[in-house]
């Protein structure tokens, strides 16, 4: 270990040792980068590796207890042997890591120097200038060197024409093959790619055309790939490439041939001159033609761009030759870019209301135009090389703009919609898992956020890169962005805190789907009661929320523990502020245990009745029977007094009460009272219905009855039914029918006269006791 240690440190000590001797090396820098990137892979691997074994140490030493003091009596030499040895390896150990964490922060400010020295270098590199092509020392010197260059060209030439008229025949086939192939795979692939309508179909959405888009836009791409391929390979086959120069020119140029292809594919995809039902922005026919065919030949202007530089690296053409070369594309691409400024971007709707001007879409078109111009104005004093970097970094930077922008634009799509069409996710939760509206959109806004940040994600790295930035200087920044740096004592790490919200998130998502099926498969009314349905159902959502929270914390990188101290440190406080708040939840845990009142329950609170709906965290919902929804707080419901009609169960007991005239006969009442009551399906036998004569005065009698019904919900109905049946037997009854009584008017209607009259209004009694029944 000491030695690997010690070899770690002189790798450190001769990378410091290089890095002051080659301050003007891009190719030695980034050599020494990587040997740096090793030295800090290996120093954090090791010293993970020794940390547990420190641990380990550690707590050995802990377990034989603490050294005794001078006036203490000595250890047993096996316990004093063994504690010197572990503390020897203790302090071996803890130097090996302390050694460890300073080469790597000396490789961490090595590794920042030489990004410092690069930024240097490429911003010399651009900001150098050259003589300007206004003046005639730029053209002298070219003149000067073009015979020389005309020479090294002519035989390169000479050599490669003189192999393939060797091979007439054979490059001959190998020509007609390539266009063979080109025009073939082109017929088929606009066969395939072309947008058939049906009739009197809908156009379709743009979350089809991105998805159409997708796929047609590598496809469209397979002839110009294919030929490319063909060409490159069939050149290899024929022995055409093996020439000192032949090789690197051929794999130039197939890749310059390979961007334009893969590009203009793309711009037409989009854009798509020829099809306004696939056309992914909203441009008129004439705007999208034009536009594409310049864009079409902007990308072809920077393809022929990257390939004349790597040809002149490759023949080792002068300074002057290349410096020209970018002059020339430079500015061409200003003038093809000033052309599609000068572009007016008309819609189909536009062009029925009012003109376009060329200047709209003016945030889009004004940098356009200064990096146009600056463009031209760089090429024309000197910095052609910055001039060169600009109009490369305008075709890149669109190209990746315009991807995430249409991902983008898809994203949207997909998890919001149109103003005609819901969005898939939309319809996806609803027919998949059943969420209502709120919820539908709050999961498509958190699925539209993730989505774009990935994006975003993606995007960042690739323009960094195209901006001149190296490949291990943008994965450094990422990993310290995103996998950990330190806040004081606190490591935290975006991921990791990323991925935790993901986890709630999930085991959120879960815990619904576990209630759903719940819902639909076990806690149904027939096999279970809806009070402890809706008791099952919340303890289930309150479970996996708090296990949600733990996860995702704990996964996060935070300690519990810590946030318990800080918990316990608030709880005074919040105890004071939330009072009322701690008391509702858990009042609503009692009734979610205890059960004194559950989901279905016919309660009456002070002066409102109702049934009882929802029990959350912090109130009850009650409605009442005029539909309007009475929100309790638990605290109240725990506290106070409640009555409940359906507690235990359904069953409960009505009473009616009526008044009659002086002069009939109570036991002909009473025996009509008791008639009526056991005629009726609902009332209950057992318990018979009991009639009783409560007393008279000289205008009235007076009775009772108490009847019991299965279900005391139905009570209205019941007692609607008994007065109408009541008073139609009185109406037949014979004594009533021949005057014999001569009973005064009813208290409580007039007209028509009635034998009978109810004292209003009518209360309705639960059964308490044996003894009242």
């Amino acid at each position: 270990m000491n030695a690997e240690i010690t070899n770690l440190v002189g790798q450190m000590d001769g990378a410091e040792k290089s890095l002051s001797n080659i301050s003007n090396a891009d190719n030695d820098l980034g050599q020494l980068r990587d040997r740096l990137d090793a030295v800090i892979a290996k120093t954090t691997e090791t010293a993970d590796s020794l940390r547990p074994r420190l641990a380990d140490i550690q707590t050995q030493i802990k377990r034989l207890g603490a050294a005794p003091g001078k006036d203490q009596p000595p250890e047993t030499p096996a316990v004093a042997a063994e504690r010197a040895r572990l503390g020897t390896r203790e302090a071996d150990i803890s130097g090996a890591i302390k050694t460890l964490e300073n080469t790597w922060w000396r490789a961490r400010q090595a590794i920042d120097k030489i990004t410092e020295l690069r930024l240097k270098m490429f911003v010399r590199s651009l900001t150098e200038q050259m003589a300007s092509p206004i003046f005639p020392e730029f053209w002298n010197d070219f003149q000067q060197r073009r015979a020389s260059v005309q020479w090294r060209l002519d035989y390169n030439a000479r050599d490669w024409s003189d192999a393939v008229s060797r091979q007439k025949t054979s490059a001959l086939m190998l020509l007609v093959a390539v266009i063979g192939v080109y025009l073939l795979l082109k017929t088929v692939v606009v066969s395939i790619t072309r947008y058939r309508a049906a009739p009197n179909a809908t156009p379709p959405t743009f979350f089809q055309r991105a998805a159409s888009a997708a796929w047609i836009a590598p496809v469209r791409a397979i002839p110009g790939v294919a030929a490319a391929f063909l060409a490159y390979g069939g050149l290899e086959y024929l022995g055409l490439l093996y020439y000192p120069t032949a090789a690197p020119v051929g794999v130039a140029l197939l890749e310059a041939s390979l961007v334009f292809v893969a590009v203009s594919a793309l711009i037409i995809t989009v854009f798509a001159p020829r099809s306004q039902e696939r056309r992914l922005m909203q441009l008129s026919n004439r705007s999208a033609r034009r536009i594409s065919r310049l864009l079409v030949i902007l990308t072809l202007i920077y393809s022929i761009d990257l390939f004349l530089s790597k040809f002149a690296q490759i023949l080792y053409l002068p300074l002057s030759m290349s410096v020209a070369q970018s002059l020339f594309t430079s500015i061409a691409f200003a003038l093809v870019l000033i052309g599609l400024l000068l572009t007016p971007f008309q819609t189909n709707q536009m062009t029925r209301t009012h003109p376009v001007t060329r200047s709209e879409p003016l945030w889009l078109k004004l940098p356009l135009w200064g990096a146009a111009l600056a463009i031209i104005v760089l090429c024309l004093t000197g910095y052609i090389a910055l001039g060169r970097f600009l109009a490369q970094q305008l075709v890149m930077t669109g190209v990746v703009g315009l991807v995430a922008m249409l991902l983008i634009l898809a994203i949207r799509a997909f998890t919001r919609g149109s103003t005609t069409s819901r969005g898939h996710i939309s319809e996806l939760l609803e027919s998949r898992m059943g969420f209502d509206d709120v919820r539908r959109k709050q999961l498509g806004w958190l699925t539209e956020t993730v989505l774009t940040f990935g994006v975003a994600l993606v995007t960042v790295p690739v323009l960094l890169l195209q901006w001149g930035f190296s490949a291990p200087d943008i994965r450094d920044w990422m990993q310290r962005a995103f996998f950990g740096f330190e806040v004081g004592s606190m490591r935290i790490s975006i991921v990791r805190i990323l991925v935790g919200i993901a986890l709630f998130i999930a085991v959120i998502v879960v815990t619904r789907m576990i209630q759903r099926r719940l819902r639909d498969n076990v806690l149904i009314a027939p096999k279970m009661d809806p009070g402890i349905a809706n008791s099952i159902d919340t303890a289930v959502g309150y479970a996996g929320t708090a296990l949600a929270a733990v996860m995702a914390i704990s996964y996060a990188g935070f300690n519990i523990t810590n946030l318990a101290i800080v918990a316990g440190a608030l709880s005074v406080g919040i105890g004071f502020g939330l009072q009322s708040i701690v008391n509702n939840f858990v009042s609503g845990l009692i009734l979610l245990i205890e059960r004194p009142i559950k989901v279905g329950d016919w309660i009456v609170v002070g002066s409102e009745q109702g049934t009882v709906r929802n029990i959350s965290v912090r109130s009850t919902e009650i409605e009442t029977f005029d539909r309007a929804s009475l929100i309790v707080p638990n605290s109240e419901l725990i506290t106070g007094r409640v009555l409940n009609w359906t507690h235990r169960s359904a069953l409960g007991r009505v009473v009616l009460k009526f008044s009659a005239g002086a002069y009939i006969d109570p036991r002909e009442v009473l025996s009509i009272l008791n008639e009526c009551a056991a005629r009726h399906p609902t009332v209950l036998r057992e318990p018979k219905p009991l009639a009783t004569f409560d007393g008279y005065t000289s205008s009235s009698t007076e009775y009772t009855l108490r009847i019991f019904l299965p279900d005391i919900t139905s009570s209205l109905k019941v007692q609607s039914d008994l007065r109408i049946a009541i008073y139609e037997a009185l109406l037949r009854s014979s004594t009533v029918s021949r005057g014999a009584f001569a009973p005064p008017m009813p208290i409580s209607e007039a007209p028509p006269p009635s034998p009978i009259s109810e004292v209003p209004p009518p209360s309705l009694v639960k059964e308490t006791s044996d003894a009242e029944r």
